[in-house]
């Protein structure tokens, strides 16, 4: 009986209160990109949610929900990359090439590297770019 009611006392605060990461989620996937900045905001102040810096960053860089800010989308994308995020690096060359910041070399750098990593995005990136990985 102690058991059980331990586990519940564990379990109800995960199951009453969610995290404003996966409320940033949820309002993405739904469409409700402007919440889905909120929380993604609120995610990363509050929570240090390192995750929630690729979905801003994606945000920023497809203007879903907010005007395109390509120097934001490359500042939030970064800090992904910085925390491991292999998708990241491919939506980051892609910025990079939107603003015109990038040299070749850096951008096939993030391109393969993203790729290696797993990420497929970065393949398409290439290409719709013109970009010979």
């Amino acid at each position: 009986m102690k058991k059980a009611l331990l586990a519940l006392l564990v379990l109800t605060p995960s199951l009453l209160f969610s995290s404003y990461f996966s409320d940033g989620i949820r309002a993405y996937k739904s469409g409700d990109y402007t919440k889905a900045k909120e929380m993604l905001q609120k995610a990363v102040d509050k929570e240090g949610a390192q995750q929630a810096y690729f979905l801003l960053g994606l945000i920023y860089l497809k203007g879903k929900g907010v005007n395109r800010d390509l120097s934001k989308a490359r500042i939030y994308l970064q800090k992904a990359v910085a925390f491991g995020n292999a998708r990241a690096k491919c939506f980051l060359a892609e910025a990079k090439i939107l603003s015109k910041r990038a040299d070749k070399k850096e951008l096939l750098g993030l391109l393969k590297e993203g790729r290696e990593n797993g990420a497929g995005e970065c393949t398409a990136i290439a290409a719709k770019y013109n970009i010979p990985l």
